[in-house]
């Protein structure tokens, strides 16, 4: 056989027409399998050109190994899930030559091996990230990943203000926040005429307007903020280089 596959991707291929049912090979180790399944493919597959050395590759015996049904970790044999053992955050930006699409990096767990598993690769993945961070050159390797843009919080404080001291605020400080907050309001509106009306402040700012200004976001993303993810990629790319 090339490989071993899940009863869901041989449905695919015979859905596809480019497999057909077939029966195992009698003497062969998996006619003395019970309940099990082969197909033949229906076109000249990657496989066809393999050598002797190749098959005997620990990669290739893997793929034609029958496989258990079964929890790695503790053996259950109900409830399972498909854990990959390269997170996905790193395996999502690693290059081409690094990628691949071996199955065995996808193993089976049950739901407590599988939150056991996930603890241990999210502190095992900040340990990594942060050793690498301090090996970094920039001053910014701990930077924050998020930072207060100080126009945006000026106008959500001059908002809450009006909102909740307007009474008691002099004047001409009234006059100040409401033109900082009409000024934020106009850069929001697309309306060219609802902008001018905006800005001229021949209406009062409505309820609406001044909780829209109060509920702005300042806390925006760090252009100079690097991802753990990021950073554990490039030092395999660093590496390779070297």
């Amino acid at each position: 056989p090339i490989c071993t596959i899940s009863m869901k991707k041989a449905k695919w291929y015979i859905r596809k027409n480019i497999g057909e049912w077939t029966t195992a090979k009698e003497g062969s180790v998996l006619a003395k399998e019970k309940d099990v399944k082969c197909i033949r493919l229906l076109f000249t597959h990657n496989g066809a050109k393999e050598t002797e050395e190749t098959k005997k590759s620990s990669e290739k015996l893997y793929l034609r190994s029958t496989k258990q049904n079964i929890c790695v970790c503790c053996g259950s044999d109900g409830h399972h899930i498909r854990h990959y053992i390269v997170p996905y955050a790193y395996r999502s930006l690693l290059p081409d030559d690094y990628k691949s699409h071996m199955s065995h990096d996808i193993v089976i767990l049950c739901p407590d091996c599988h939150v056991r598993c996930e603890r241990s690769t999210k502190k095992r993945m900040k340990r990594m990230e942060t050793d690498l961070r301090m090996k970094m050159t920039q001053a910014d390797a701990f930077c924050s990943p998020v930072i207060e843009d100080a126009h945006l919080y000026h106008v959500r404080s001059c908002a809450i203000a009006l909102v909740k001291w307007k009474d008691t605020i002099p004047e001409e400080k009234v006059f100040e926040y409401e033109t900082t907050v009409r000024s934020y309001l106009a850069e929001c509106c697309k309306n060219e005429t609802e902008r001018e009306m905006i800005l001229t402040g021949d209406e009062p700012l409505t309820k609406a307007q001044l909780q829209k200004a109060c509920s702005v976001k300042y806390r925006v993303k760090n252009p100079r903020f690097v991802p753990g993810s990021e950073v554990v990629v490039r030092s395999l790319d660093d590496d390779r280089k070297k």
